[in-house]
């Protein structure tokens, strides 16, 4: 009676652990589940590796493959020794692979990093790529860049788009290029648009006369067409503009020295000519003054 009991308790065990597969020969194939909806659909428990639903020994290749063609996914692949976890392939060659140092390959089979890209990487949306660990001699540790409707912006501060901003994530409307703090630079070209004023030393150029300019500056507290203090701290300084008016006035004042110089000259010749009247005029004199003993003598 102990061994009929035995053997019963056998049999339903049997029954009952077959009842969790389902092995049809057409159809869908289940593994731990009595109602597959795939192919093959494997139902497991457990948090170790000796617990997954596909646990191979001995030969460590897995690969679903693509037919004739030999495209698809190729896992934990033995390559010279170093297991790969992951790897998509296809006949044109290797697409995707993890390595066993987690190391990330796309369009490579030998990733050196944790993500190398044999090839072009293309981004929609905000998109931000942040480089945490590394360290950059001129920006220091850690990077960041971040892609979007605006732009690009790096560590928040410089942003690309229809100009460059530095220190600031903001353009002034307007400008091509905004910096928030100082610049050095050994040499800096500013090419201008505008006329450059050679055309003061034209000879229709209307020179201002300086009383004109002084009622000018009495009135404004500054020079003609140049900016004021007001105009300068609320918009700035215009370095090309202010240097072609700078260069402006030093030609005009150059044409007030040179008409001052004729002038000089002038006088200096009307005062040579006139020494040399006093001259003339001071010898007849003398030689008038000589006769005049004389003259007293015959009276």
């Amino acid at each position: 009676m102990k061994n009929l009991y035995l053997a019963l308790s056998a049999l339903l065990f049997s029954v009952s652990a077959f009842a969790q597969n389902t092995f049809p020969a057409g159809g869908n194939v289940g593994i731990g589940t009595s109602s597959p909806t795939s192919g093959l659909e494997v139902h497991t428990e457990g948090s170790n590796v000796n617990d997954g639903a596909l646990f191979l020994v001995g030969g460590v290749n897995a690969g679903f493959g693509g037919g004739a063609t030999l495209a698809g996914i190729k896992t934990i692949a033995g390559d010279g020794g170093q297991y790969n976890l992951f790897k998509v392939q296809n006949a044109a060659g290797l697409k995707f692979l993890i390595n066993g140092l987690g190391n990330v390959g796309i369009g490579t089979g030998s990733p050196q990093t944790k993500l190398d890209v044999a090839g072009g990487i293309t981004a929609s949306g905000e998109s931000h790529y942040y480089l945490g660990s590394y360290v950059d001699p001129l920006v220091g540790a850690g990077f960041a860049i971040k892609v979007g409707s605006n732009g690009i912006a790096v560590n928040g501060n410089s942003v690309f788009n229809d100009g460059i901003s530095i220190g600031t994530s903001t353009l002034p409307t307007g400008y091509k290029f905004a910096v928030n703090g100082g610049v050095i630079a050994t040499n800096v070209t500013i090419k201008l648009y505008s006329q450059w004023p050679d055309y003061v030393f034209k000879p229709n150029y209307q020179l201002p006369s300086l009383t004109e300019v002084k009622t000018y500056i009495d009135k404004n507290q500054h020079l003609p067409e140049i900016p004021s203090e007001q105009e300068i701290t609320k918009n700035g300084l215009n370095l090309g503009e202010m240097n072609k008016l700078l260069l402006k006035k030093v030609e005009e004042l150059t044409l007030y020295l040179i008409e001052k110089d004729q002038i000089i000259k002038e006088q200096q010749k009307k005062l040579s000519d006139q020494e040399l009247i006093n001259k003339v005029s001071e010898e007849r004199l003398k030689r008038l003054e000589s006769f005049l003993p004389s003259l007293k003598t015959n009276r």
